[in-house]
């Protein structure tokens, strides 16, 4: 018999968002930025206990395939740190793979990796 998940399973905490255009534009003007061709990736250490993140992303792809590959690579992130995600338009077109290669790829050159 499988073992179903529910939708709290994968929850997407409040504590982990960052939501704010202030909170935003803090984190893009004294983070440091980390860039390839499909995605920019902006960190910001911080003095909380845990790591927060925002998506920036077109309307037309939405962010829940980029909050996915956050809820499942979180516990490999280092903690106290702020993290924007930037798609680019060529990320609509890409596979769930992709994604996950580019987050990893921006998080180990951005230094945020346990």
């Amino acid at each position: 018999m499988h073992n179903l998940k529910t939708d709290s399973d994968f929850s997407f905490k409040k504590e982990n968002r960052i939501k704010s255009k202030n909170a935003f534009q803090i984190v893009y003007k004294t983070g440091r930025s980390v860039v390839d061709s499909m995605s920019v990736m902006y960190v910001l250490a911080n003095d909380e206990k845990n790591i927060k993140i925002g998506f920036a992303v077109g309307k037309k792809m939405g962010n829940a395939v980029m909050r996915e590959f956050f809820r499942h690579r979180r516990s490999e992130l280092k903690d106290s740190i702020h993290i924007i995600w930037v798609a680019r338009k060529k990320l609509i077109a890409a596979d769930i793979y992709t994604y996950d290669r580019i987050f990893m790829r921006l998080a180990k050159r951005a230094g945020i990796l346990k």
